[in-house]
């Protein structure tokens, strides 16, 4: 039971109060809610801020990961390479790359992309710290071009970058050599550039070289800049001795291009982008004065030019006044039927430093004025008065190399020309060492057709028939004086001792004799001697060498 007082307690409690209006979300889903929201906002958040997606296109995928090989530009990463794939035909692989969001601006037809591998080129290795971090895709950006999302990768890493301050000219050269893309381009022998590209001309009838050179040694490279091909060891030999010529030890393996302004012409403008040079062979062939003006002559040669080669100087008291153009055969001698070598020279005469105050100035003398105006004319002229004649003539011991001379001989035979050469004919003498030869066989040709012995018997005989006569006159001609009887005695007397004297001479020189086996044995050593002149000097002819390293031992 319950107590009145408990009774009363219970009635003073509040009684509840159900509202069945007011219905809410219940507390337990607030925590999805959030986690939904929370989740939106990075999905939004990482689509948002998600760089566009970009096709590069390799002929390989070497050192390429998919999922790991990075894009980076200066070192910093700026993409990565998601999927890789092929072309539909396989001839290229397609890297699909994830960029980030600020390289949007600089993704146009301009970019450049290519792969940084360890790389072993002309004298220089680059890319080794990708021994270990592996190899990543390196960006060069362009923000001027048209934006795209599909490129084309490069296959090596280009030699000029958008970094460097230079510019950029052309060269023609007749081949490549050893020259490759970065070989380096000298200024007094110091590196100031590089070798960009090279390529066949339009016409194949060149090769053409794309060079680099960096700011600020550009501004030396002028109009009349000369440019030479610095390859290698360049050596030549000369009055002065050997010369040994060398850029460096890069150059001399990998090959290198050299350039100079003669110091005369420092002063012309300087050169605009993409000027077109031409790359010499040696540094020496870049300071010949270029010629534009040349006369062609034909030389007839009766011997050997073994040793002459096209492009052979042609020289005239040792100046150098043109060059051999060609060496073929050719009719000889008008009336032989046989041939002959023919030498075409071009003679040219910028290579003479009165050329161009000749031909600039209206003041000078007829005759000296006829040397370049009409040089054919002069030529006869001076072949037919003066004795003009040209011959080969050795201009290297060592190598057995030979040039053209030319010049005067007044007590010159008159020449004999050849017909139809086609070109003004320059008559020619033998060389110093073929004049040599002919005057040696001469002398054989001579001891040859003589006959001693035969002069001797006919000496004799003709002594003895004068004796006959004298006693032929004693014995018919009683009459005559007894002075001319004593003059007759006397000469009998003489003809009979000198026909003594002429016995023991002919005993002596016959070939049982001892002056006949003197000269029969003297005779014999002028041949052999003779011989051997002619074999050592056919022996030098083909070994010129031989003079300082000696005959070879077989």
């Amino acid at each position: 039971m319950t107590s009145p007082e408990q009774h009363d307690s219970l009635d003073q409690l509040p009684e509840a109060v159900v509202d069945e209006g007011r219905k809410g979300l219940p507390i337990v889903w607030l925590l999805p809610i959030v986690a939904l929201l929370v989740g939106g906002w990075l999905i939004y958040k990482t689509y948002s801020e998600k760089g566009p997606e970009i096709v590069i296109s390799f002929k390989t995928a070497e050192g390429i990961e998919e999922g790991k090989t990075q894009v980076k530009l200066k070192d910093v990463k700026v993409g990565h390479v998601e999927t890789v794939s092929f072309s539909p035909d396989l001839s290229e692989v397609l890297l699909t790359v994830s960029m980030v969001r600020d390289a949007r601006p600089y993704l146009t037809d301009k970019t450049r992309f290519w792969v940084v591998r360890p790389r072993v080129g002309a004298g220089q290795v680059s890319g080794l710290g990708t021994l270990f971090s592996g190899a990543y895709i390196a960006m060069e950006p362009d923000n001027t071009g048209k934006q795209v999302n599909r490129f084309t990768g490069l296959e090596r890493p280009p030699v000029i970058t958008g970094g460097r301050k230079g510019t950029s000219y052309r060269l023609k050269a007749s081949s490549v050599g050893s020259l490759a893309v970065g070989s380096p381009v000298y200024f007094r022998q110091i590196a100031v550039g590089e070798v960009t590209e090279y390529r066949l001309s339009d016409d194949h009838e060149y090769v053409e070289l794309g060079i680099f050179i960096e700011s600020p040694h550009d501004q030396y490279v002028r109009d009349a800049t000369r440019f030479w091909n610095a390859s290698g060891l360049d050596v030549s030999l000369n009055a002065s001795g050997v010369t040994l010529e060398m850029e460096s030890i890069v150059s001399l393996i990998s090959g290198g291009i050299a350039f100079e302004t003669p110091g005369e012409r420092a002063t012309m403008p300087r050169a605009e982008k993409d000027h077109m040079f031409t790359l010499f062979a040696s540094r020496a062939q870049s300071r010949e004065q270029p010629i534009t003006d040349t006369t062609t002559f034909a030389l007839a040669f009766s011997g050997t030019v073994r040793g002459l080669e096209v492009g052979a100087p042609v020289e005239f008291r040792g100046i150098r006044v043109g060059t051999v153009k060609a060496i073929e055969l050719g009719p000889g001698a008008p009336g032989t039927g046989s041939l002959a070598p023919i030498v075409l020279v071009d003679f040219e005469p910028q290579r003479l430093q009165a050329y161009g105050t000749l031909k600039n100035s209206p003041q000078v003398l007829e005759d000296r004025k006829e040397m370049f105006s009409d040089p054919v004319a002069r030529l006869h002229r001076q072949v037919k008065e003066e004795g003009l004649r040209a011959r080969l003539q050795t201009g290297n011991l060592v190598t057995g190399k030979l040039f053209v001379d030319i010049d005067f001989y007044p007590d010159a035979p008159p020449p004999v020309l050849a017909d139809n050469l086609g070109y003004p004919q320059i008559p020619t003498l033998p060389s110093s060492l073929q004049g040599l030869l002919e005057g040696i066989q001469q002398i054989l040709d001579k001891l040859e057709k003589a006959d001693l012995q035969q002069t001797l018997s006919n000496l004799n005989q003709l002594m003895v028939s004068t004796s006959n006569l004298m006693v032929v006159l004693e014995k018919d001609a009683p009459q005559l004086s007894d002075e001319l009887h004593g003059t007759l005695l006397d000469t009998r007397k003489m003809l009979s001792e000198a026909a003594a004297t002429l016995k023991t001479v002919n005993n002596a020189a016959s070939p049982r004799g001892e002056i006949g086996n003197q000269l029969q044995d003297t005779l014999k050593e002028i041949t052999a001697a003779a011989r051997a002149i002619r074999v050592m000097t056919e022996y030098l002819e083909r070994h010129p060498d031989a003079l300082l390293k000696g005959k070879g031992i077989k």
